[in-house]
């Protein structure tokens, strides 16, 4: 389409009054008579030729060519192929796929026609995407989905990476909505549709499949929970969760079943599970006491129903090292004054140890009269597994023996530090070798010298009542002073205590992590967990646990000071072997990756440091595979990363030096059978509709499946958006003939002028 436009020089009125003066020019001829009829005739058209050009070029005309074009844009299909969409809970029991699929077939037609106006991308999409073809309006989709994440969120980002060189017109999302993803694919799927929301990108979400799948219910095994090492002879709790989904009213046996020495799965503990309409989730207690030492696989499964839908998740596993008793722990406590005696606190805690038989104590009170005492030999004698220094000042000790102390708990000992007068900062530890291994950092005015009343701003004033730090659902297994869920409901009985050494929360170190605070509003720290090389080591502002054996919560007690004890206690599992080998974990996730730190010790505990290593990983399937380990400041440190199969791992260390065999170890760890997709397949449509709700402003809607066909109609509609016009404009008036035409009349008009005698 073409139009002429016209710019005329000051306005139309302007070019209008210059035409009428050139008309009048015209009409003026020369004087005289000399020229003929035919000369003054030329001379009015060369005249009139003039002024016609220069009126031409005063008006400026433009030739206009206008042409209408459809804009390039992208509409994108993400179709869910993960496992979840193999459900059958979708109308007539058919699949979440099928019922899909159904959909897409349904709108084959407006697809087609969509693909003629826009650039139609299709995708399907698990824990990654891939392209989907279109031909002969038939979509080329896989039988059955088999994807093992879904990962919304990573899957929107990658589409909109790949679509980023033209505008995306709409998003169109087909799944059940549950995001069910590992790392590096987690990513949040709200975060993606804000980023759609800002770039005016409507996300229409159709949901698949029912929340709560109808009358098909699922009971699983979640959190499995205890210590990595126990010790024979002593009574090991293991917590887990049930999940129920249905089954109300029901009772569900839930086994616990123990690795015997010769290899056999045996069930050592049951109890029995009501499911009620209240809660779906119930935490579960079993206890079993270990006899012999060693590495042990420990099972908790729960009877599966008759129609259970998914039975994989009835079974959670993992791996124990069982040491053997006799751990030997030194108490040394300094006097609460100069020439005094120790306070009321050592005689109940030691009374508390001595009542386990598999805890060898010594106790050793400290003399501040004498010169600081080297007390090293005692300690190589002792090779104690657990230092408890009870309000010890640093003055107690000389620097060697303190310098012992810290080198023994990166071997592995375990170090507590109880609250006093003369504990921590108060006890002059900042700048002694204990001051890195303890896991807050000492301020540098807070001594409290001899005799002086305790001060306000590093100790703080009873009563107080202590209360465990939750971690997750459960508690640390210090804390864990009772085997039901009510375990908030126990520490609230237990007696208040005189008062604290204050720890200040910025004082606590990266790797520190509090265990239980003051239940006041301060919530100041009172137990506080660290680690210091293979050891491991606590805080505990307390002194006067005492006041819960004499009013009455003795099995309390004793059962805290116990498994402080054997928290700190923690060895690699073979303390009279030379090689080790530790595992970071004893469950992993499929893909992961497994670190382990290993090493060889002589006979004095020093490490050998020229020793080679023949590390094997032996897989499920039989097969083995050889690995390495590197050191990592003054740790030996390997990994394997072929966690593809389900089932037992198992790490065996060979090590020798000079061609001697120094010994051998093992470590086993589990990948479970778990699957993500199929464990807890309920769908999700308020996410889905969620996502949608973020991009509502840019016309996103959270949609039923069969509504597809009229929203890809609706799209059709909104071709006319995506057009535009463009405009080509070419001058007519200042192009180069013009002037060519404008100099070459006024040269001829002068050149006849000139001729015929007129100038």
């Amino acid at each position: 389409m073409s139009s002429l436009s016209f710019t005329p020089v000051g306005g139309p009125w302007f070019a209008t009054l210059v035409a009428a003066l050139l008309v009048l020019t015209m009409l003026v001829g020369p004087a005289g008579s000399r020229l003929s009829r035919q000369q003054r005739l030329g001379l009015l058209l060369l005249r009139a030729s003039t002024a016609l050009l220069l009126l031409l070029v005063m008006w400026r005309p433009t030739l206009v060519a206008t042409e209408t074009r459809q804009l390039p844009g992208s509409l994108v299909f993400l179709l869910d192929s993960s496992r979840s969409m193999q459900i059958g809970d979708s109308l007539g029991n058919d699949s979440r796929w099928n019922a899909m699929k159904s959909v897409l077939a349904s709108a084959s037609d407006q697809l087609a026609t969509l693909a003629a106006t826009w650039d139609l991308k299709i995708y399907q999409f698990d824990e990654s995407t891939r392209a989907v073809t279109l031909t002969n309006d038939l979509l080329h989709l896989p039988l059955h989905p088999d994807g093992p994440q879904t990962a919304i969120g990573s899957c929107l980002e990658n589409v909109l990476e790949h679509e980023s060189q033209q505008r995306v017109v709409a998003v169109l999302l087909l799944s059940d909505g549950a995001q069910r993803a590992l790392a590096p694919h987690d990513v949040p799927p709200q975060t993606v549709a804000r980023r759609l929301a800002t770039d005016n990108i409507p996300l229409y979400t159709f949901a698949f499949g029912k929340p709560a799948l109808g009358l098909q219910s699922d009971l699983r095994v979640e959190g499995l929970l205890l210590n990595d090492v126990v010790f024979a002879e002593t009574p090991v709790s293991v917590q887990v969760t049930i999940g129920a989904d249905g089954y109300t009213n029901q009772t569900h046996k839930v086994h616990l079943l123990w690795e015997t020495p010769e290899g056999d799965m045996e069930v050592v503990d049951t109890r029995q599970v009501l499911v009620d309409s209240q809660k779906n989730r119930k935490p579960v207690s079993l206890t079993y006491t270990p006899r012999h030492p060693g590495e042990y696989k420990v099972s908790v499964q729960i009877e599966s129903p008759e129609g259970e839908l998914a039975a994989s998740n009835n079974l959670q596993s993992t791996f124990v090292a069982v040491r053997k008793g006799g751990i030997n722990v030194l108490y040394l406590t300094g006097a609460s004054r100069i020439g005094g005696h120790p306070g009321i606190e050592p005689r109940f805690v030691r009374a508390a140890l001595a009542a386990h038989a598999d805890l060898n104590l010594r106790y050793e009170v400290l003399n501040y009269r004498k010169k600081k005492i080297d007390f090293r030999a005692s300690l190589e004698e002792g090779n104690y597994d657990v230092y408890v220094l009870g309000d010890v000042d640093v003055n107690a000790l000389d620097r060697p023996t303190w310098n012992f102390i810290a080198e023994e708990v990166d071997r592995g000992a375990g170090l507590v530090m109880l609250g006093g007068f003369h504990s921590f900062g108060p006890g002059g530890f900042r700048g002694s070798p204990l001051a890195p291994v303890l896991p807050l950092a000492i301020g540098p005015a807070e001594r409290q010298n001899f005799g002086e009343a305790p001060r306000p701003d590093v100790h703080i004033a009873g009563p107080l009542r202590m209360v465990p730090v939750p971690m997750g659902d459960a508690l640390h297994p210090i804390v864990r002073i009772t085997d039901s869920s009510d375990n908030d409901i126990d520490w609230a009985k237990l007696p208040l205590l005189d008062g604290a050494n204050r720890f200040e929360r910025s004082q606590l170190k990266p790797n520190a992590q509090v265990i239980a605070t003051s239940a006041n509003t301060a919530s100041w720290p009172l137990l506080v967990a660290g680690a210091w090389g293979n050891g491991r080591t606590l805080a505990f502002a307390v002194d006067s646990t005492w006041h819960w054996q004499m009013e009455g919560f003795g099995d309390t007690h004793r059962r805290f000071w116990r498994q402080l004890i054997m928290w700190l206690a923690r060895k690699d599992g073979t303390d009279s072997e030379s090689v080790w080998v530790r595992l970071d974990g004893r469950r992993y996730q499929r893909g992961s990756r497994v670190e382990f730190s290993l090493g060889a010790l002589d006979k004095q505990r020093e490490t050998f440091g020229s020793a080679n290593f023949d590390i094997n990983v032996h897989l499920p399937d039989g097969s083995k595979k050889p690995t390495t380990a590197k050191r990592r400041g003054k740790k030996l440190v390997g990994f394997f990363e072929e966690t593809v199969l389900a089932g037992d791992y198992r790490v065996s260390v060979v090590a020798t030096e000079n061609g001697q065999l120094l010994g051998s170890a093992e470590a086993r760890f589990i990948v479970p059978d778990l699957d993500m997709e199929l464990d807890q397949p309920a769908a999700e449509p308020t996410l889905l509709k969620g996502l949608a709700g973020l991009t509502a402003e840019a016309g996103g809607e959270g949609l039923a499946p069969e509504e597809l066909p009229e929203l890809l109609e609706q799209l059709l509609e909104r071709k006319l958006e995506f057009q535009e016009e463009i405009k080509q404009e070419q001058s007519l008036w200042d192009t180069w003939p013009t002037l060519l035409s404008l100099v070459g009349l006024l040269v001829c008009e002068w050149y006849l002028r000139k001729r015929w005698g007129l100038v």
